[in-house]
Parts: C-alpha cells; structure tokens; sequence
C-alpha cells in the first residue's frame, strides 16, 4: 500500500512529482498544469493529476517565499536548482491557484475530493487545501 495522507506530499503521486520536478524542472510544471487544464475541461480531474497540482502548490508557494516550514527541507533543494525557470512559466501561479480550486470544487469534478470524502477526511483535505492556496496566493 502507497502513502496517503491530508498532506501536501503525504502521498505517493505528489512524491513521483516532486522527484520528476527534481529531474526536469519547469517542463513538468508545465506538463502537469496543461494536464489539469485538459480534465477541467473535460470535467473531471483524476487523483494522480491533482496530487501532482498540489505538489507543485508547495513548489510554487516556496518559490515565491511562502513555504510550508514542515516541508522547507524537502523542497529546499528542487526549488533552488529549478526556481527562476519555474517562476518564468507563464502565468504559474494564477494556473496553479486555479487548479487549486478545481480540485477542491466538488466530487463530481475532482477524484481527490471524491476519495477524501468517501474516506471521511474531506474536512481534513480541505483545510489543508485552503491553507495552500492562501500561501500561493498571498506569495
């Protein structure tokens, strides 16, 4: 069984993403935040893609100097070699803050909030979630 957790990256989609950001930099900002564009415009948005999203929140928040201080360590090193690309993606926080919100629209559109919701944590997830995009979007 993979990690699952509330969490930012308390989940094993959000580790593959942050270990492929660490590998490819701004192009799998990119990859993933065209990847949600599409399912939203499909209207429905699969887990592995909205734990990729939330994993590049933390990445964007801490590049724009609003981290997680509990994931500071993990994300030190990633953001550093890769910031200024990232920050050059067009529009990167305005579409990660709007992925954001998607996830966190109903179960109808978003598998995560399906999934936390039939778990019984979705008041847990969104807390969380909220507490994200309030960092992205104050960065």
């Amino acid at each position: 069984m993979g990690a699952w957790g509330v969490g930012s990256l308390d989940n094993d989609g959000s580790q593959d993403w942050l270990t492929d950001f660490g590998e490819f930099g701004a192009s799998a900002a990119t990859d993933i935040l065209d990847a949600c564009s599409d399912a939203i415009a499909s209207g429905y948005v699969e887990s592995d893609i909205g734990t990729g999203v939330i994993a590049l929140a933390e990445v964007v928040a801490a590049a724009l100097g609003k981290p997680d201080e509990d994931l500071a360590d993990q994300l030190e090193d990633p953001v550093e070699n890769h910031k200024d690309a990232l920050l050059d993606v067009d529009n990167v926080q305005a579409r990660t803050s709007e992925a954001l919100e998607a996830l966190m629209a109903d179960a109808e559109t978003s598998e995560l909030y399906d999934l936390w919701a039939e778990a019984d944590e979705l008041d847990d997830w969104l807390t969380q979630m909220k507490t994200l995009r309030a960092r992205l979007d104050a960065a």
